[in-house]
């Protein structure tokens, strides 16, 4: 009893802004404790991770992890065809249309380029008949088997809603690296 006495007697002399300093005063040691320490516990955990990806990656021989601006945008154009892979390019989007049991009728082909974008557009426009499965699966395929194609325009159509054949328009546009 006597030492729950003391500590009354003690913050009756400290008064009003003694006990707020020292309320304030073990605020700031418990959030130290509790808060900045768990924030340095997960920073460690952190820096353990990556270490442990920069090992895993320097192994299978991809480099280093952090690199330039320019290296990172010369990678990034690295990644498109060269207008010299178009035929490929077609190939696959033909090949998928056959996969699909798609009938391209005729197509239409358009190489543009701007000078103040390093990347050429091969704008290929197709007319399909198929059903909407089969060209919504088709659509997916080339977005998938030609990473640099993107689907620009997708026109459908029904002659009547009996039949459940579409006749529609498919415009990719494949970006084309710089020779």
């Amino acid at each position: 009893m006597k030492a729950g006495w003391k500590v009354k007697r003690t913050l009756v002399r400290l008064r009003w802004p003694g006990v707020v300093g020292l309320a304030l005063l073990l605020f700031t040691v418990g959030l130290t404790f509790f808060g900045v320490e768990a924030s340095r516990q997960r920073l460690n955990t952190l820096d353990r991770e990556a270490a442990a990806l920069k090992a895993q990656f320097g192994k299978h021989g991809t480099g280093p992890i952090l690199t330039s601006n320019r290296t990172q945008l010369s990678n990034f154009y690295a990644f498109f065809p060269l207008t010299e892979n178009v035929p490929e390019l077609l190939a696959r989007i033909n090949r998928s249309a056959g996969e699909h049991q798609l009938m391209l009728e005729k197509g239409e082909y358009k190489l543009a380029r701007d000078s103040n974008f390093r990347l050429a557009r091969y704008q290929v426009t197709l007319p399909v008949r198929g059903d909407y499965g089969e060209l919504r699966s088709f659509v997916n395929d080339v977005l998938q088997t030609v990473p640099s194609a993107a689907l620009e325009e997708l026109t459908l159509k029904r002659e009547s809603a009996d039949l459940p054949q579409l006749e529609g328009r498919v415009r990719f546009v494949l970006f084309l690296g710089a020779q």
